[in-house]
């Protein structure tokens, strides 16, 4: 099994045109050397069949000669006829030749064994026995003794020199065989191949001759045609890339302004924000100095304007501090103060502020925080803008007899502080649920029209949030609510936050 695996390896490793040559060689040689073993076989047959017939006609002609001498008694022709038959058999396969009366008694014989007697009877003897009679009339006998093992022999010897012969034409018929093949299969395949390696390295304008009808032409014609699609192929991306690279640049271009407008953008809010802040601080103060009383008494209709225009101001301060903190997060200059801190403490504020306001909306506002919630290490000031504007947004966007709900819990595994806040109002689509936390986006429903923003309250809160090394996430459905999942890492056992890590 070992010597037919290499073999077969080696065999595997040869090249086509020596495949080729040695299958159909060793096809050429079995076939002729079956057809060759049979027909020697069957020769061999015929031969030894036509030796024993010839014998006996060797015998009637010998007996047509011997019975005018047996009639006129010319012993001495008779016996130069015996003699005759023996010598004239130069292949010694006649081994006796007698002739006998008609009472048995031996007239003349000729034999290649010493004395008269007649060879044994044996399997190897074949007798054949001619009557000498004329009209009916017996005059005597001839018998006839020839070796079988001898005919065998010189057959043999014949049919061997006939074997040798069809070997040299088997071996020269599959030489043959082989030398066409080369020539018609394994050479055009060759120069198929060495021309495919032309087009497979870049030169599709190369073609390759097409010199005949067959599969191999089929073949080099298909292939000529592919190098053409493949070389207008090129043709088209060659275009295609080239338009490609002028997009490139001129997208590359275009980012680069836009990251200048970027860049301007966040510098004008900025700008534009610190330098609203001081008037809006002293309008302020103007109209609290003036409710105040200290700058005369106000009647109802003035303390009631000035009321309005205290809730714009407000409303615009608001909208300030929100601008002056996406640049601060934007330009990633955000500040997060690290101190041990207690979440619960922070949340627990937070929902005292909206007490009053739910009540007065007709809202229940519901607080559900566990026990012993770990401290993190955080800005108490940020997570409390944080959750102060998530809490607005809930009770801003649910009707009245709805419920907003604080719950915030320890998850153990992932040892991080959740803080879930709830609403039943009207929940967010959810294709706009991805663009949530994008600045400047607001979800476009009558709902968000009636709630004044810019749209940065959420994409601050990420801000924030992320400053933290934490995450928010949101959940909603139309006409059910919303809910907003905060997680924050605690601090680890040691004191240590595990936040302060992210917290610069």
């Amino acid at each position: 099994m070992t010597i037919f695996r290499r073999l077969r390896n080696y065999f595997n490793n040869l090249g086509l045109g020596k495949k080729v040559v040695i299958i159909l060689s060793v096809t050429t040689a079995l076939a002729g050397i079956l057809l060759s073993g049979l027909g020697t076989e069957r020769l061999n047959s015929l031969l030894v069949d036509q030796k024993i017939n010839s014998s006996t006609e060797i015998a009637n002609t010998l007996a047509a000669t011997a019975l005018p001498d047996l009639l006129t008694n010319d012993f001495v022709d008779l016996q130069d006829s015996t003699d005759g038959v023996v010598a004239r058999d130069d292949r010694q396969e006649i081994v006796y030749v007698g002739v006998y009366d008609t009472a048995g008694k031996l007239l003349v014989h000729s034999s290649r064994q010493a004395g008269k007697q007649t060879p044994a009877e044996s399997a190897d003897m074949i007798k054949t026995s001619v009557p000498l009679s004329i009209n009916g009339r017996n005059f005597g006998r001839v018998d006839m003794y020839v070796s079988l093992s001898r005919i065998k022999s010189n057959v043999l010897a014949v049919v061997l020199s006939l074997a040798g012969l069809l070997l040299l034409v088997i071996v020269a018929s599959a030489a043959a065989t082989a030398f066409v093949a080369m020539r018609m299969i394994v050479k055009p395949v060759r120069n198929l191949a060495a021309s495919a390696k032309q087009i497979s390295e870049g030169n599709l304008d190369f073609k390759i001759p097409v010199k005949s009808e067959d599969e191999l032409g089929e073949l080099s014609q298909d292939f000529n045609h592919m190098a053409q699609i493949l070389k207008e192929r090129q043709s088209e991306l060659r275009v295609a890339y080239e338009k490609l690279e002028r997009n490139y640049k001129a997208i590359r271009e275009a980012y680069k302004e836009l990251r200048e407008l970027d860049h301007m953008k966040s510098g004008f809010i900025a700008v534009v924000s610190h330098e609203l802040k001081t008037p809006l601080s002293l309008i302020k103060g103007y109209i609290e100095t003036i409710l105040a009383g200290n700058l005369g008494k106000a009647n109802a209709r003035q303390r009631e304007k000035l009321a309005l225009v205290m809730n714009s101001v407000d409303r615009l301060s608001d909208i300030v501090d929100k601008s002056l903190d996406f640049s601060i997060i934007e330009r990633g200059s955000l500040v997060i103060e690290q101190q041990n801190l207690a979440l619960s403490k922070v949340l627990d504020a937070v929902v005292d502020e909206f007490a009053l306001e739910a009540s007065e909306r007709e809202l229940d506002l519901e607080k559900d925080i566990s026990d012993g919630l770990p401290h993190l290490a955080g800005d108490e000031i940020r997570l409390h803008q944080v959750f102060h504007n998530l809490v607005a947004n809930a009770i801003d966007f649910t009707s009245a007899g709805g419920t907003v709900r604080v719950h915030a819990y320890f998850d153990a595994e992932h040892r991080q502080d959740i803080v879930e806040i709830s609403d039943t109002g009207s929940g967010i689509p959810k294709k706009e649920l991805r663009y949530l936390f994008t600045p400047f986006y607001q979800v476009e429903s009558p709902t968000t029209r009636k709630h004044p923003g810019m749209g940065l309250g959420l994409a601050v809160a990420k801000g924030i949030v992320e400053g933290h090394g934490g995450t928010i996430t949101v959940s909603s459905r139309v006409g059910k609510g919303s809910i907003f999942s905060i997680a924050l890492p605690v601090l680890d056992g040691d004191g240590a936050g595990a936040a302060a890590d992210n917290i610069k």
